[in-house]
């Protein structure tokens, strides 16, 4: 997929959400590091605990967190625009989905739904973190 195709998927995916009432009118408070620092934990791969999507009944919400318990791996290393790190502790997107906390954030289901859709692509989590790096950077 070439560069501008990315960026309009992600500009298509990102332009319908956004954080929730009481985060979206809010700009991301400072630039994300550089190079996120997550660092996945040594038994991420052996341990997904993303909720059940059965357990939502909004086809959006249901479809991301069927997304993140897919690509759990992948999340591990992404960082989250909704600065859940930097405001509650979380160390990886995969974390919005171990709790209902990206059930009430468009920005977590955005980046889940992305993530998903650049891994089917045969994208690589670096590839992917840059193109959502790309979409808030601009």
């Amino acid at each position: 997929m070439s560069r501008p195709t990315i960026q309009s998927l992600l500009i298509a995916v990102l332009v319908f959400g956004g954080c929730t009432a009481a985060e979206s009118s809010r700009e991301p408070e400072a630039a994300p590091p550089s190079q996120p620092s997550v660092v996945a934990a040594p038994d991420a791969g052996a341990t997904n605990q993303v909720l059940d999507a059965a357990g939502f009944k909004d086809a959006r919400v249901h479809d991301a967190y069927i997304a993140a318990k897919k690509y759990a791996h992948v999340l591990e290393s992404i960082y989250c625009y909704c600065r859940c790190k930097e405001n509650i502790g979380h160390r990886a997107l995969v974390e919005c989905f171990e709790t209902d906390h990206a059930s009430h954030c468009d920005v977590c289901m955005n980046e889940a739904i992305i993530a998903a859709r650049l891994t089917q692509e045969g994208r690589t989590p670096k590839e992917i973190q840059k193109a959502i790096d790309a979409y808030y950077a601009g």
